[in-house]
């Protein structure tokens, strides 16, 4: 069933289904295409008119709101990561041990994660508001590293 798509509505259209409701600018494009398209759209990619109105797949633009957002959430899953390799469920958990003397080993790790999470917070703030941040990777190399303390 050969596809269209049209420029000025973004949208796609099927001969047999459409028929004479099409748009005037409608393009033909191939079933790879459009496969092609629907699954770029899917992954988050917006689909766009190129300058002869075939449909293209480029990414969405991200706000700045977004970027931060996305680059936080990093940060706590790499600050949570921390916590896991030492055999917590997160930071929190961790850290909920820092005022507690039964066991020390416990209260040592809660207590250097807990130092830990304010340094690498702070860091990174600072990076995200100053825009020197290029990636999430990028992000997590620029801030300081945790140092397990000593059994």
């Amino acid at each position: 069933m050969p596809k269209f798509y049209s420029p000025s509505t973004g949208g796609f259209y099927a001969s047999e289904i459409h028929r004479k409701a099409m748009p005037a600018d409608v393009v033909k494009i191939s079933d790879q295409q459009h496969a092609a398209l629907l699954e770029a759209q899917a992954q988050g990619h917006a689909i766009e008119a190129d300058e002869s109105g075939a449909p293209v797949a480029r990414p969405r633009a991200v706000t700045p709101e977004q970027a931060a957002a996305s680059l936080s959430i990093a940060v706590q899953a790499h600050v949570d990561g921390a916590a896991r390799a030492l055999g917590y469920d997160n930071a929190l958990a961790a850290i909920s041990y820092a005022d507690e003397p039964s066991v020390p080993k416990y209260q040592a790790e809660g207590v250097a994660l807990r130092a830990w999470r304010s340094l690498v917070w702070s860091t990174a703030e600072k990076l995200i508001a100053g825009g020197k941040v290029d990636s999430v990777d990028d992000l997590i190399t620029k801030l300081p590293k945790f140092a397990p303390p000593a059994a």
